[in-house]
């Protein structure tokens, strides 16, 4: 039995109408160690996920957390005794707003190729999507390309980030 034709079936997307096949309805086919491991391949790829902090996983499409906002400055005391001035600072905290978006793609291979494949196509494509991924996230959170309209400006142009 050919290993690619047992991992996704097109024809069960065909259909008539309009209607689109959400998560919910789908969930079945959705290989959960497989969409594991490809999410954890992005992470891995992009440069930008790879720094940050792992947040939990969010049950809705909005997650509010608390930030420090403002960061704390420290300074050299200049002097000794009465002269010797200690400064003031300040440290702020904000309610931020993490905006989940989904990226994806379709990759459309033909029942026939599958049928004549004897090799792997999967093995082949899913490191190929993983990078892309990775590029696409690192590019919208760093330089603002065909990021989603719910996310910040880019790290790059958001003056005092770098």
């Amino acid at each position: 039995m050919n290993r690619n034709k047992k991992l996704f079936n097109l024809q069960t997307f065909a259909g008539e109408g309009s209607n689109s096949i959400t998560r919910s309805n789908a969930e079945a086919l959705i290989p959960v160690q497989e969409s594991h491991d490809i999410i954890q391949g992005v992470v891995e790829q992009s440069a930008v996920l790879q720094r940050g902090r792992r947040l939990a996983n969010m049950t809705a499409a909005q997650y509010k957390m608390p930030v420090l906002d403002l960061l704390p400055v420290a300074y050299f005391v200049n002097g000794e005794g009465g002269s010797a001035k200690k400064k003031l600072t300040t440290i702020a905290w904000d309610k931020k707003v993490i905006y989940a978006e989904e990226i994806a793609v379709i990759v459309p291979i033909s029942e026939a190729v599958l049928d004549d494949a004897d090799y792997d196509i999967w093995g082949e494509v899913r490191p190929r999507l993983i990078e892309a991924f990775g590029q696409k996230i690192d590019g919208a959170i760093l330089f603002g390309q065909d990021k989603p309209q719910t996310w910040r400006d880019d790290v790059v142009t958001t003056p005092g980030l770098l």
